[in-house]
């Protein structure tokens, strides 16, 4: 045997380049020497029961990691990337953690004592990874009391329901004595257990997000900035299949935005609190309330009593919309008028960018029938100057809808392939005697880099 006793700390600066490429997969970068000064200074200060020589208890690593989260002064962001590599090890322990976490050198704390402690029936190891959840609530199981092993198997989801791109989220560990856990699983949002409780309000049973969930989901969306749609659309999916706590709003915004981002959206969110009669509300009072910045009171957010789930859909919707009017940056129409067709570019592929530079740098939607005539004009006006004049000289401009203008054999013109017979609109095949024609704007590059330019002719 050794002659001095191994701690989680030393076990990890011993292995500290795996440790660090583990980082390195979450997209995070820690040093050795922060993190035996955060591991021994700092976290131990939380009182939350961090030892000096650090552990593996993940309820006492997600206590610290909760008071590290917490917004403004209270919160430690410097701390963020070194918590997080510390729970992702516990929760998905490398070979080499085995023999530690097998050899009972640490005390494992109950977070919840408030159940007599059950007679040991198996001689398997008691594994920290293995008790991460189950110390915080109860297991979501379904029936009354079961053996605590019998109910495990239960709680496995079921892998082939994926709703949404937030779909297969929520991993959790299981107990499983070669220490292997899934890298991700079926999400496992705020869900029902048990019977009601004495007012008909269903039991509810939160799950944490996991470390890899979250850093897959920045790591395989587009920043905020560049392209808002897609964490738009994931956040979406998330809101209503997770039904996130507040908690769980501030950890998606502070590993998915930067800081700027953070603060406009909260921003945003903030001028758009409900008031009593359902607009937007200027009343500082109820805009805290309803869109707290600290941590509120959890006996008022309790998500198992219908005041806090009312308080929390508030939030989640109020947090949607200030994140799609954060989107929108100030106007620059000069950004929409330098868009202009290129000598040879289709007309889908010239609408596709014109319309995109309204999304971006405009407040109007262009697929909003309100909005079809300024981009009609814009479409004319920067079209390739062969075909803005032929456009110019078509009656009705202003009303005619953007499709219209892509269809130009719809107002008695010819095909698009020359011919006078009519067809459909140019995004669709067409099965005419026995062979597909295509619209110009996938396949005139086979007949001709000015084939559109020369067949876009309006009727006389």
């Amino acid at each position: 045997m050794g002659q001095t006793q191994s701690t989680p700390l030393s076990f990890l600066l011993t292995n500290f380049g795996d440790v660090k490429s583990r980082g390195h997969d979450l997209s995070l970068d820690i040093r050795k020497r922060k993190l035996i000064t955060f591991c021994r200074s700092e976290w131990p200060t939380f009182g939350v029961g961090w030892p000096t020589e650090g552990t593996f208890c993940l309820p006492i690593v997600l206590k610290i990691k909760s008071r590290i989260f917490l917004p403004g002064k209270e919160g430690h962001p410097d701390q963020i990337p070194y918590i997080l590599v510390w729970q992702d090890l516990v929760e998905n322990p490398p070979p080499w953690m085995a023999p530690f976490l097998s050899s009972g050198t640490y005390k494992i704390l109950t977070a919840r004592p408030t159940k007599p402690p059950k007679p040991q029936t198996s001689t398997t190891p008691i594994l920290s990874d293995s008790q991460d959840l189950l110390l915080i609530e109860p297991p979501p199981y379904q029936h009354p009391p079961l053996r605590e092993a019998e109910a495990l198997p239960a709680l496995l989801p079921n892998e082939n329901n994926s709703p949404g791109p937030a779909g297969r989220t929520r991993g959790r560990t299981q107990r499983d004595p070669g220490f292997r856990h899934p890298d991700s699983t079926t999400a496992l949002p705020l869900r029902e257990i048990g019977p009601p409780d004495e007012t008909g309000n269903p039991r509810l049973q939160y799950w944490p997000f996991s470390t890899s969930d979250l850093y897959n989901w920045k790591t395989q969306n587009a920043r905020f900035s560049d392209n808002p749609k897609d964490l738009i659309g994931l956040l979406d999916s998330v809101m209503f299949t997770h039904q996130p706590t507040w908690d769980d709003c501030q950890q998606l915004l502070w590993i998915l935005f930067t800081t700027e981002e953070r603060e406009r959206i909260q921003l945003e969110a903030r001028k758009l609190v409900p008031g009593d009669d359902g607009q937007p509300t200027a009343n500082p009072d109820l805009i805290n309330a309803a869109f707290p910045l600290t941590r509120p009171p959890q006996d008022d957010w309790n998500y198992n009593t219908g005041e806090g789930r009312g308080r929390l859909l508030i939030y989640r919707q109020t947090l949607m919309a200030g994140l799609r009017a954060a989107t929108r940056k100030p106007t620059n129409l000069a950004k929409v008028y330098s868009i202009v067709q290129g000598k040879t570019e289709s007309p889908s592929s010239y609408l596709e960018r014109l319309m995109e530079a309204f999304r971006q740098y405009t407040p109007m939607d262009p697929e909003a029938p309100e909005n079809q005539a300024a981009v009609v004009m814009s479409f004319v006006n920067q079209a390739a100057p062969d075909i803005k004049k032929k456009l110019q000289k078509l009656e009705d401009l202003e009303g005619k809808q953007i499709q219209d203008l892509l269809l130009p054999r719809s107002m008695g013109r010819k095909r698009w392939d020359g011919s006078s017979q009519t067809s459909p609109s140019p995004i669709h095949r067409n099965q005419t005697r026995g062979r597909s024609c295509t619209c110009p704007a996938i396949s005139h590059a086979h007949r001709g880099q000015n084939w559109y330019h020369s067949t876009y002719s309006p009727a006389s």
